[in-house]
């Protein structure tokens, strides 16, 4: 997964405030991985990786824009009443302001590899609206948990 970058034995640490981190995800057979990258009290980075089947609901943050990054595959990105907002390729990306409802999945058979960045409105709470059924348990909320399975040993940027 994505982890906070650990300076190497001899290597000079990352001075505070700053954070380094490294994108190297575990690739999946079927299902979504989200690993928090970086935050401070402002802004978030994770990384998520989305096999087939992972999928997720039609939601909206109400207290964070989002810049979504296409690091590999593709992601089809939808609103209300599944209205097609754009289909996002490497290398490509997507805004979505707060309180957009909006869903996204996979598209194609590539594991869709996608950084998301989130920047929090100063004095409004950054509660999520469900509008349809959550499938995926996030940093430890509840959920209906569908199945995941990672592939041992296959990381993003390994090809």
């Amino acid at each position: 997964m994505a982890q906070v970058h650990e300076p190497e034995v001899g290597a000079q640490p990352t001075p505070s405030p700053f954070q380094t981190f490294d994108v190297r995800p575990q690739l999946l057979e079927y299902g979504k991985v989200v690993t928090s990258a970086a935050k401070t009290d402002l802004i978030s980075c994770s990384v998520q990786v989305i096999a087939h089947g992972g999928e997720t609901n039609l939601h909206a943050h109400n207290g964070s824009d989002a810049i979504w990054l296409v690091l590999d595959g593709k992601a089809k990105f939808y609103t209300t009443d599944n209205e097609v907002v754009g289909i996002i390729e490497k290398n490509q990306g997507l805004v979505i302001p707060r309180g957009t409802p909006y869903w996204f999945e996979s598209e194609g058979d590539d594991n869709l590899v996608i950084l998301r960045f989130g920047a929090t409105a100063q004095n409004e709470p950054d509660t999520r609206t469900n509008y349809s059924h959550r499938n995926f348990s996030v940093d430890g909320q509840e959920s209906a948990q569908r199945p995941t399975k990672i592939l041992d040993g296959v990381f993003f940027g390994d090809k």
